[in-house]
């Protein structure tokens, strides 16, 4: 990889990382109730910092109030305004608990009617073993020394959308969380200077790699090392193949003008979907036009669309609006990975 197209993946990469930690609550719970009542910190070295930042990760949804019942994250009509961290997204919305399964525990997903829903089941050292899809009952289990997991879902939603928005607080309601034990979640006094010195090194080597890709995943499918970056860049990573993100910073745009582009769909599985998301040079939305997906997308008879960039005229369809240093982020939802490998954003051309 050239460093320009590094320079490239790495503005995308650094606003992924953003929206995860947002997502589990990871904000400082050293003086919370969630980490233990105890003085001796537990010192943090290579051989135990997926565990060390999985208790961070899953003190901050305990903190939140999602110890062994599920927690849902507002939901409503986007605010551009009230944007918490750079590169957010509309496509999903969380719900989330940290989860005693020492006696049994089961999640249970409604069925959707073709809306993706997502449950994405964390281990204490933060491999995922499960992602589970479609109605049903699953059970939950630690293949670690742990009695907890966490539980991530995403549903899809149409933000912009208020009767959409209803529908998926209506969804939420219907997922079941069904624990047996009753232990909560304590977080271990760990050596936070220790922990965050070793987070930064860690990132920043994933960072200098250009990709998350292959860096989550069920146990014994990853690479190790790669792991322990992905613990590190963005923890609550979905594994591979049931995300990806791809990204697209044109070169010296001054935001001005009309540019177009055509492209493919990219190759999901349902009940996948895919994005686009634009933002500024500092990773903002700064339109509430600014998604495109398959709630607003107008396709061509072949199945391709075309993407007006910028001031396109009234008339021009599936028309994103442009700011100086604009980029976008394509994200896939359950993406097909054989023929993923190989799919490349055109690069939008100035029409007028």
């Amino acid at each position: 990889m050239n460093t320009q197209n590094k320079r490239k993946n790495l503005t995308i990469i650094s606003g992924l990382i953003a929206s995860s930690i947002l997502t589990y609550g990871c904000a400082s719970v050293e003086k919370e109730s969630s980490v233990a009542n105890t003085t001796d910190k537990t010192p943090v070295t290579l051989q135990n910092y997926k565990v060390a930042e999985s208790d961070f990760a899953f003190g901050g949804t305990v903190k939140l109030g999602g110890a062994n019942k599920l927690i849902h994250l507002p939901v409503k009509e986007f605010d551009l305004n009230k944007q918490v961290v750079v590169r957010m997204n509309q496509d999903t919305v969380y719900s989330g608990a940290i989860v005693d399964v020492s006696k049994g525990a089961t999640i249970t997903l409604p069925e959707t009617d073709g809306r993706y829903m997502s449950a994405q089941i964390t281990q204490n050292d933060h491999y995922v073993n499960d992602v589970f899809i479609g109605a049903g009952t699953y059970e939950l289990k630690s293949d670690t020394d742990s009695d907890f997991v966490s539980v991530s879902i995403r549903t899809e939603i149409n933000m912009n959308d208020p009767e959409d928005i209803k529908k998926v607080v209506a969804l939420q309601e219907k997922i079941k969380l069904d624990v047996k034990g009753d232990k909560v979640f304590k977080q271990p006094h760990y050596d936070m200077e220790q922990l965050e010195k070793l987070r930064v090194k860690l990132a920043n080597e994933a960072l200098a790699l250009g990709s998350l890709n292959n860096m989550q995943g069920n146990r014994g499918t990853v690479d190790d090392h790669l792991h322990l970056l992905g613990t590190a860049v963005g923890w609550g990573l979905l594994p591979d193949t049931n995300a990806r993100y791809i990204g697209y910073v044109p070169e010296g745009s001054d935001g001005k003008g009309c540019y177009k582009a055509n492209y493919k769909v990219p190759p999901f599985n349902e009940p996948g979907f895919f994005s686009l998301t634009m933002y500024d040079s500092e990773g903002w939305m700064f339109d509430k036009r600014a998604i495109l997906n398959k709630n607003n997308i107008s396709f061509n008879k072949d199945g391709s669309f075309d993407v007006n960039f910028g001031e396109c005229g009234k008339d021009a369809k599936n028309n994103l609006p442009i700011t100086k240093g604009w980029n976008f982020i394509m994200r896939v939802y359950e993406p097909k990975l054989d023929q993923l490998d190989s799919f490349k954003l055109p690069t939008p051309i100035k029409v007028k």
